[in-house]
């Protein structure tokens, strides 16, 4: 983001022309530093083995060691500047079948390798639109009925109970990891997650979702919570109701008071960009440039 005038945020949305940019889907992007990268391109409904980046600074992509597995669905997560893919191999129309393979490989961005061993996971079954991420030093994969933690000195998996508590607002896509603590925005409130409390609790001190539109995206920026979303506006052209999007922001500071209770205080909010109908907000990142 960046300062502008006349404006009570202060901020708005940059465009940024990168050409060549390839399909992307919220599960597969993650940020490493100053570069984002894209897990398993979108093609057709279906995902591919391909890995690109692109380069914050310079604004480009480049192609990156590809996936040593074709995965049909796939969730990605970063830790320690490493790249944690669960996903679930096999045949598109074979998802509902025990044709379904579950796979879990590991990227190290520094030597720009996969690991040469996938970790085991046969404990993971249904693994198909999976999703995961890394929380109180645990690689977690929640699947539609299960959820499972690794710890990676011990090389085991662990079944998490209760069994819907985590997982149960991550299929939303609106969630990140700010500071070891979940956050969620569905179902008309904002929640938080952590392993101590293990149950989701609502974020004191907000209105009632800021009035939020739909596809709804959160990232940590800086310790604090950004929101994006999508807002239809409708408008005439000529005779015809059309439509565009638009994007709004909001920026919001956490304060935990005590151990069961989180607050959350709007520091602004604000219209930031109108885009095409056929536009979508994927997803929001955080880099470092």
């Amino acid at each position: 983001m960046k300062k502008k005038k006349k404006k009570s945020s202060g901020y708005v949305l940059a465009r940024v022309p990168i050409p060549d940019s390839p399909c992307v889907h919220f599960s597969g992007l993650v940020a490493v530093g100053s570069n984002i990268y894209n897990i398993g391109e979108s093609i057709n409904f279906s995902l591919s083995s391909s890995v690109s980046v692109l380069d914050c600074r310079s604004h480009t992509w480049r192609e990156a060691p590809s996936l040593p597995v074709k995965l049909i669905s796939l969730s990605a997560s970063v830790f320690d500047r490493k790249i944690y893919v669960a996903g679930a191999a096999g045949r598109y129309n074979d998802v509902r079948s025990d044709n379904l393979k579950t796979s879990l490989e590991v990227f190290d961005t520094k030597t720009q390798t996969w690991d040469p061993e996938p970790i085991p996971c046969s404990e993971i079954k249904d693994s198909f639109n999976c999703r995961s991420i890394w929380i109180d030093g645990k690689f977690h994969v929640a699947t539609h009925k299960d959820l499972f933690a690794y710890k990676s000195k011990e090389g085991r998996w662990d079944t998490v109970e209760p069994r819907q508590a985590m997982h149960h607002y991550l299929y939303s896509d609106s969630y990140c990891k700010i500071d070891n603590v979940l956050y969620s925005a569905s179902d008309g409130a904002f929640r938080w997650y952590d392993t101590d409390i293990s149950m989701w609790r609502n974020l004191v001190g907000l209105p009632k979702l800021l009035h939020l539109g739909y596809r709804v995206r959160l990232a940590d920026y800086g310790g604090k919570l950004a929101v994006l979303w999508e807002e239809e506006l409708p408008y005439y052209s000529g005779t015809s109701l059309r439509y565009e999007k638009m994007i709004w922001c909001a920026e919001i500071s956490l304060e935990r008071r005590k151990s069961w209770e989180i607050w959350g205080k709007v520091e602004w909010v604000d219209h930031m960009l109108t885009v095409p109908r056929t536009y979508e907000l994927v997803s929001v990142l955080t880099t470092t440039v």
